[in-house]
C-alpha cells in the first residue's frame, strides 16, 4: 500500500549539510501497526514527514497505492494529505482559540469552500461528535485546549486526525509528552483504532512503546533495518500496553 524507496534527505546548517536519511526504504501493508524506532535525532520525524508528503526528499520515492507522490504535482500531494493521511504530533498543535469540537472539525472545514461548508457542516458536526464519543471526550466538546489535560489534548489531536477517515495514521512520538499512565491510555486508543482496521505508523525512541507493535523497524545512520522479534497480534499488543502502564 505505502512504499518508500531510497529516500535521501539533508538539511543545511550554516555552511554544512547534515545528512539525515541515506537511502531509507520501507513497505507498509494495509491494516498494519508499524513502529519506527530510533534514537533522538536519528531522522524518524523526517521520515514520517516524507511518508506523509509534508516534505520532499532530495532523492528517492514514496508510492501510495501505486502512485509516486513526488513524481506528480503539488495537487496530488495535497489530495493525498487531505484524503488519505492523518497526523498526530507530540505537542498536539491544537488551535487555542477554538473549542474541542471546532478543532476536530478543522480538517473538514479546510477541505471545503465557504459555500460547500455550509451544505456539509451538519454531517461534519455529526461525524465529529461521533468520533469524540469514540475517544471518550463527548462531555468536553465545548472546552478549549487550555481547559484539558495533556492526555485529553492528545485524544483531541487523534480525533482530528481521523475525522476524514484516513487510510494511514502517522503518529510522531504521541506519548512523548505524557506520563506513563496517560501514555498507556493513548497507546490503548491507538491499538483499538488499529484493531478496527486503521493503519498506524508511529515513531518512537521508547523501547516499551515500540514493543507493542505488529512490526518494528530501526532507523540507524539514515537507513532502515528490520528488528528481530518483531511481530505479534492485536491481543498481544493490548497485553503489553497494560504492562507498560503502572
Amino acid at each position: 500500500m505505502l512504499r518508500a524507496r531510497g529516500l535521501h534527505k539533508s538539511y543545511r546548517m550554516g555552511r554544512s549539510h547534515v545528512h539525515v536519511l541515506r537511502g531509507a526504504s520501507l513497505d507498509v501493508g494495509r491494516g498494519e501497526f508499524l513502529v519506527i524506532r530510533g534514537a533522538s535525532g536519528s531522522g524518524k520525524s523526517t521520515l514520517l514527514h516524507l511518508l506523509g508528503a509534508l516534505d520532499i526528499p532530495d532523492r528517492g520515492s514514496v508510492e501510495f497505492e501505486g502512485t509516486d507522490l513526488f513524481d506528480r504535482g503539488d495537487a496530488i500531494r495535497r489530495a493525498y494529505r487531505r484524503r488519505s493521511i492523518g497526523f498526530v504530533f507530540q505537542f498536539y498543535h491544537l488551535l487555542p482559540e477554538c473549542n474541542v469540537l471546532e478543532n476536530v472539525l478543522m480538517p473538514r472545514l479546510v477541505a471545503h469552500s465557504l459555500l460547500g461548508w455550509r451544505s456539509a457542516r451538519r454531517t461534519a458536526r455529526r461525524d465529529a461528535a461521533t468520533i469524540l464519543e469514540r475517544v471518550g471526550l463527548s462531555e468536553r466538546s465545548k472546552h478549549r485546549p487550555s481547559e484539558l489535560s495533556g492526555g485529553e489534548r492528545q485524544r483531541v489531536a487523534i480525533a482530528r486526525a481521523i475525522v476524514n477517515d484516513p487510510v494511514v495514521l502517522l503518529a510522531d512520538e504521541p506519548t512523548g509528552n505524557l506520563d506513563a499512565r496517560i501514555g498507556g491510555e493513548i497507546l490503548e486508543l491507538l491499538t483499538e483504532l488499529n484493531e478496527a482496521g486503521q493503519t498506524v505508523i508511529m515513531v518512537t525512541h521508547d523501547d516499551k512503546v515500540a514493543s507493542r507493535a505488529h512490526r518494528r523497524v530501526q532507523l540507524t545512520e539514515g537507513i532502515i533495518k528490520e528488528m528481530d522479534g518483531s511481530g505479534g497480534d492485536a491481543a498481544s499488543a493490548r497485553r503489553i500496553i497494560k504492562e507498560v502502564a503502572p
